[in-house]
């Protein structure tokens, strides 16, 4: 009886289950797919380096998915007390015929099982569909082939997905139980007869709370705009805690403030049922001030990782091709502790340790070559910052007072000839300056303009060239040389080696995993003894666009994994708000009807007030958003260009079908609730 029961309740509400049926579909579906990306990659044929990124990359979504859980339980625990909360009169009409609390509670727990299995049930079949083209892209993303179409099917994340919403899900019952224990008859009764209270009565303690939460917001931006996101310290958090802290007085303040003031226009205030709709709105957010806030911090939270976590990945990979003109690059960095002098002496020759110890460098390489850098401990940095030049971002000024490091003209062009680029002839008393750093072109640029002389070794040298050069000296991730002297060769005797690159080309037909499977035989990776390693790191072309990919693609995966879940939690709670305040209004609905009001203009002030209530979290977002990408531009500037219109672009794409379509679903549910309440 009780099954029978549950399942018509659930079949004649299906309409007021609609959005959350949906949502939990979504999430079921999206937690499926990015769960599933072990089954999908093992189609893919990828090399040791890119095995080892993507298994990185599962672990990472692991942990993310775990955190994304705990956000869609807190979903699903508050989407259901809506839900139980629209139900009350139903529930003290079972108490009225006589019905145990026990027995609704059985009720309840089976409509849920059926909500539950079911969403389960559609989110996986739409979630095994979707990863088959996830796998595709991840296919595209690095950049190789797949071994075969096959429809995959993780039964990993099968049964993940089934035991956290599973978990999810019982907590729900846990807490319908305890509610229910707890209702009381007359207040079941009663519920839709109790008036929501206004929390501030008086105008000025509203503007009092507004003015104050613009002052938090506007001291919060300035603090991150002054210390941007490169450094974590007690300025960015405190503009973290002043955001969280305005955006809540903000709304807390809104409701009267927003009455008071729409009120003072009377000939707005009186034009159609706008006095209605305002003061729906206002006893809304007058209850729901804490939840609005949350969903503006999520919706912060979804703009930022779309808009700019996408394009970051893009920036990250843009330079490649300049930052890796050597096929490989071994590295190795001085220092001067007694134990490690000799090691010192070997790296001197990283080349000729190599070939003793039976590499095949000649029959591996068509030619390399080693740069030695050293340190100019009396010329810093703080000497190429001119007074006047142009701004070289946050991260060089604290690192003026380091010294300015040079080459010899010997190893730079032997460099220069591995790439195939010009070389350069120095005279006595001439220097160069190589700069590849985004951030600093500019100075060197000014210095070389204003003053082109340096002196080291107490001998003065002047610029040969106004240009700077912006050769790469090794195989890395990016270009990020900022600034380095190229003096001629007699003048770097005497100073202190500070580290050693031996850069190196294949041969026509060698690969990079025979080359390093050749150099790893002899000085194995996991080798206890490393004093006669003549190197400390190690970085292939190869290797640098793997882990580019691997950056890109988990980058990508978790800005769209996360970002969507936020974006579905805050629409999804948002529209189940407005539905309840649909349903607990009908009756003043009706008044309106009664009273002449005509059903178009009924319906306008609905669309209105859903309108209003879903633009208020999000045009906040907007606001904080901008100043957010602007931060974030800044840091992401030091590496490249970031493209803010397309990735906007695709950020507002994602919110026209999402956040719109929960827009568009909730006011269709509430104009259909009225109307057949009214007929």
């Amino acid at each position: 009886m009780f099954s029978k029961l549950a399942f018509k309740n659930v079949t004649k509400s299906i309409r007021d289950f609609t959005v959350y049926f949906l949502t939990l579909t979504f999430g079921v579906s999206l937690f499926y797919v990015f769960n599933s990306i072990d089954s999908q990659t093992a189609l893919l044929e990828v090399s040791k380096a890119q095995a080892r990124i993507i298994a990185s990359l599962i672990t990472t979504i692991d942990y993310v998915s775990v955190f994304i859980s705990i956000i869609l339980g807190f979903l699903v625990v508050y989407a259901n007390q809506f839900l139980i909360k629209r139900r009350k009169k139903e529930l003290a009409v079972y108490m009225t015929l006589g019905m145990a609390k026990g027995k609704i509670s059985r009720i309840l727990i089976l409509e849920t099982m059926i909500i539950g299995v079911f969403s389960l049930a559609v989110g996986l079949l739409v979630g095994v569909f979707a990863s088959q083209w996830l796998s595709v892209v991840t296919a595209k993303l690095f950049e190789v082939d797949m071994k075969a179409f096959l429809f995959t099917f993780s039964t990993h994340a099968f049964y993940k997905t089934v035991l956290y919403f599973g978990i999810i899900f019982l907590i729900v019952i846990v807490f319908n139980t305890i509610a229910v224990s707890r209702y009381k008859l007359i207040d079941l009764l009663n519920a839709s007869k109790k008036n929501q209270k206004l929390r501030f009565t008086h105008l000025w303690i509203s503007v009092i709370l507004f003015l104050v939460a613009l002052v938090c917001i506007l001291t919060a931006y300035h603090l991150i705009i002054d210390n941007g996101m490169m450094e974590v310290n007690s300025e960015f958090t405190a503009a973290i805690v002043l955001g969280s802290i305005g955006t809540l007085l903000f709304f807390m303040s809104l409701s009267g403030f927003l009455l008071r003031v729409v009120k003072a226009n009377k000939k707005l205030y009186l034009k159609n049922l706008n006095m209605f709709v305002l003061r729906q709105i206002n006893s809304k957010i007058n209850t729901t001030f804490v939840s609005m806030s949350v969903i503006c911090i999520m919706l912060l939270v979804t703009i930022g990782t779309l808009s700019t976590g996408i394009g970051l990945s893009d920036v990250l990979s843009k330079d490649l091709k300049g930052a890796t003109p050597y096929d490989a690059t071994y590295t190795y960095y001085y220092s001067y502790g007694e134990d490690e002098l000799k090691r010192n002496a070997l790296a001197d020759d990283i080349a000729g340790q190599m070939i003793a110890h039976g590499v095949d460098l000649d029959g591996l390489t068509r030619s390399y070559a080693q740069m030695t850098a050293y340190y100019t401990d009396h010329l810093k940095y703080s000497e190429l910052f001119l007074p006047g030049a142009p701004s070289q971002g946050k991260l060089m000024e604290q690192s003026k007072d380091a010294a300015v490091v040079c080459v010899s003209q010997s190893d730079y062009n032997a460099a220069a000839k591995l790439q195939g680029r010009p070389t350069v002839s120095l005279r006595d008393d001439e220097f160069l300056i190589n700069c590849s750093y985004v951030d600093m072109k500019p100075v060197i640029e000014y210095f070389l303009n204003h003053k082109d002389t340096v002196v080291l070794n107490g001998k003065t040298l002047k610029a040969q060239s106004r240009q700077y050069l912006d050769t790469a000296f090794q195989t890395s991730m990016m270009m990020a040389d900022p600034g380095t002297l190229i003096v001629p060769d007699a003048l770097v005797e005497g100073l202190k080696k500070e580290i050693a690159f031996l850069n190196l080309q294949y041969k026509d037909g060698v690969t990079d995993e025979q080359f390093v499977a050749a150099v790893e035989k002899v000085y194995p990776e996991e080798s206890a003894d490393e004093s006669s390693t003549p190197y400390h790191t190690s970085l292939t072309k190869q290797l640098v666009y793997d882990q580019s990919t691997g950056i890109k693609t988990m980058i990508s995966y978790l800005a769209i994994y996360i970002g969507l879940v936020f974006l579905i939690t805050s629409a999804a709670v948002l529209a189940l708000q407005q539905l309840s305040e649909a349903s607990d209004n009908l009756e003043r609905y009706g008044l309106l009807k009664r009273l002449g009001a005509e059903q178009r203009m009924i319906d306008h002030s609905l669309f209105v007030q859903i309108a209003i209530y879903f633009m208020l979290p999000l045009s906040l977002a907007v606001v904080h958003s901008a100043v957010g990408i602007y931060v974030a531009n800044s840091l992401v500037a030091q590496f490249g260009h970031l493209d803010i219109l397309g990735n906007t672009l695709i950020t507002a794409v994602f919110f026209l079908v999402i956040y719109g379509g929960y827009f568009l679903t909730t006011y269709f549910g509430s104009r259909s609730m009225i109307h057949q309440r009214q007929n």
